[in-house]
């Protein structure tokens, strides 16, 4: 049983999106699934780094066939052929150069966010393709 004092609780947090620009990033988490639409895609779970080591974790969203071109950016940094098939898992480890931007929210998530604009290059220390 959780136990607490009501009188503790603090305002909501919020977070301020970081400043656009390009930041390192790993791919920590990648899932199939249908988008709202009913079209296939996979969403990525994307550790972002400064410079000085703060970290945020951004959703990146591959829905075929209208953001395909990111995971052609990915595989063009990856040397990887964009030939059709791909298995998601093979994405985790991945680390890039990305490219963020933000979000400035909308009636269902009304805080602003990053938002991955562009795969930029990949890093030499990406876990190999088996």
């Amino acid at each position: 049983m959780l136990e607490y004092n009501p009188e503790d609780v603090q305002d909501e947090r919020t977070f301020d999106p970081w400043a656009s620009g390009i930041y390192e990033g790993e791919i920590i988490e990648a899932d199939s699934m249908q988008s709202k639409a009913g079209n296939d895609m996979v969403r990525l779970n994307v550790l972002c780094t400064t410079d000085d080591g703060n970290t945020t974790r951004v959703y990146d969203y591959i829905v075929v066939p209208s953001t395909l071109y990111k995971l052609k950016s990915i595989c063009r940094c990856l040397n990887w052929d964009f030939s059709g098939t791909l298995d998601e898992q093979d994405l985790i480890g991945q680390r890039f150069k990305v490219k963020l931007g933000i979000d400035k929210g909308s009636k269902e998530y009304p805080e602003p966010k990053n938002r991955i604009d562009r795969y930029v290059e990949g890093l030499t220390n990406s876990t190999p393709k088996v």
